[in-house]
């Protein structure tokens, strides 16, 4: 049996149960855990910006001293590092996900799907991370079915926080429920910048970097290789590094599939420029990792950077159309002034956001859960 067919029969299952879903009986205490035993329940956890951010909340948390395990039907991760204390448990499709669940002090959910299923177990308050998806930008893709489904999910979990501004308003608008935001870190290790190539006048060639799959319509990477060959046409001279969990099929550009993210990082330190033409993002992490690595951005207003980009001082604004594009790649490429200063605005910006100061929040907040216990 196909993994869709196994999602399909835990969906009805998990329907039927939601159906009669009870909310956690909780209570506060005022007991302060000084370690935390952590469950995280990953839905998905090939290589995306989702699964990167829960591999990282579990690696600092396990050297803050944390127990962390994760649980997941699909394989650990093999394209991030993991710290090995972190506990992998790889559930088999055919039996419940959840029940593996031991005693924990708090029970991320980090996908809807899992949500009540995480509180039906009753061995601690469940929080829901969001990271967003269609269920919260794209709404005309759900039927009514799953959204209802989804919006009972929303209803039942007593905990919620997500990654912006943006994400956290759509929680709201749509399901009304309120949620703490805690934004998302880069990573010093893999990303920085060696200050080289990047503020020179005379380049030939100009890099372009972008991240995203073909297959992802809503990152629209078609637009910003249409901006790119139409460029080409006019004389520009333009090389392209573009990072995609798959390998395309309707493209000869070079990219690097599913690379580890000291190859990300490589990558974007090799460009001057990077691209993101999405018509959303919940936060829009691969851009925020781009300023790092000092390049100037060029993205549509994807909502979920809004809490980071400012048009015209550390990013332009594009309207994502293929003719702005080029555009704005235009003015970057005559004008200089304009580019440093994007460059060093990005690095600037990107610096506020570091793993430090967010674990910080997120350990806190996790603390703060975990003083509730089931009654």
């Amino acid at each position: 049996m196909d993994i869709a067919s196994y999602r399909k029969i835990e969906f009805e299952e998990r329907e039927k149960r939601l159906k009669n879903a009870k909310f956690q009986n909780l209570v506060k205490t005022e007991k302060i855990k000084d370690k935390l035993d952590i469950v995280y329940v990953m839905t998905w956890t090939e290589l995306c910006g989702g699964s990167k951010i829960i591999l990282e909340h579990s690696n600092y948390l396990v050297q803050r001293g944390h127990k962390v395990t994760i649980i997941s039907h699909f394989p650990k991760p093999n394209w991030f590092y993991m710290d090995d204390r972190i506990i992998f448990i790889k559930v088999p499709w055919k039996e419940i996900l959840c029940k593996v669940i031991h005693p924990c002090d708090i029970i991320i959910a980090t996908y809807w799907r899992e949500i009540y299923e995480c509180i039906e177990q009753e061995k601690a308050p469940v929080v829901y991370f969001e990271q967003g998806d269609s269920h919260l930008f794209d709404l005309e893709t759900l039927d009514e079915r799953t959204l209802n489904y989804i919006k009972k999910e929303f209803e039942v979990v007593p905990f919620i926080f997500t990654v912006s501004s943006y994400a956290s308003q759509k929680i709201k608008e749509i399901y009304n429920r309120d949620s703490i935001i805690i934004p998302n870190a880069v990573n010093d290790e893999s990303f920085y910048s060696l200050d080289v190539n990047k503020n020179k006048d005379d380049k030939a060639e100009v890099s372009i970097a972008m991240i995203g799959s073909e297959k992802s319509e809503f990152k629209r990477i078609k637009i910003i290789l249409n901006a790119i060959e139409g460029l080409r046409k006019e004389g520009y001279s333009i090389n392209v590094n573009w990072i995609t969990p798959d390998e395309p099929q309707n493209s000869k550009e070079k990219f690097l599939v599913n690379p580890t993210q000291k190859e990300i990082g490589e990558a974007l330190r090799k460009s001057d420029i990077y691209i993101c033409a999405s018509k959303y993002e919940s936060f829009g992490l691969p851009t925020l990792e781009a300023m790092k690595c000092g390049l100037a951005i060029i993205t549509t207003d994807t909502g979920g950077n809004k809490d980071f980009v400012i048009d015209n001082e550390n990013a332009l604004i594009t309207t994502g159309t293929v003719e702005d594009i080029k555009v704005k790649i235009k003015i970057l490429i005559s004008n200089n002034k304009l580019r440093r200063k994007l460059s060093k605005n990005s690095r600037i910006t990107s610096m506020k956001y570091n793993w430090k100061n967010i674990i910080d929040e997120l350990e806190e907040y996790y603390t703060q859960i975990a003083k509730y216990e089931i009654v």
